[in-house]
């Protein structure tokens, strides 16, 4: 916050004005649940959806490797469409899941239409290794016909 206050010194004209900058309390870092929220849908008996929703960097790529983590069914869709960021420690989420899901001869797609995902997904070349969709609905029915 920024304001101005008259001086104890004055002149002629009157009172001169000095700027004061007041140090505000700094916000509270948000809590992992607030940074990345993850839910797990289970869409058929063959086809797990997973959405994740908020950022995914390395305070909060755990959590989406839980998700992915255990027995998952025959095909996998990761649901990147509301994520804000996706850092280097997410990236090596999905691609370890996407590793994990080809040895065991199970399908995995990604669902990403923001440029920040999107953007990290080509750098990485990630996306000529797993196959990526703009819409939830085009990945599950082309990556369930597989």
């Amino acid at each position: 916050m920024t304001e101005r206050i008259p001086s104890t010194r004055g002149s002629r004209d009157g009172p001169l004005l000095r700027t004061v900058i007041r140090q505000g309390v700094p916000a509270p870092r948000p809590s992992d649940e607030e940074l990345l929220q993850v839910r797990r849908i289970r869409w058929s008996q063959d086809l797990l959806v997973v959405a994740a929703s908020g950022e995914i960097d390395l305070a909060t790529a755990g959590k989406l490797e839980l998700a992915l983590a255990g027995r998952l069914p025959a095909t996998t869709v990761l649901d990147l469409t509301q994520v804000s960021f996706l850092g280097v420690a997410g990236l090596r989420v999905i691609e370890s899941a996407a590793a994990r899901a080809q040895s065991e001869h199970r399908t995995t797609g990604l669902v990403a239409d923001t440029r920040p995902v999107l953007r990290l997904l080509q750098l990485f070349r990630v996306d000529a290794r797993i196959a990526v969709y703009r819409h939830l609905d085009q990945a599950i029915r082309e990556v369930t016909n597989r």
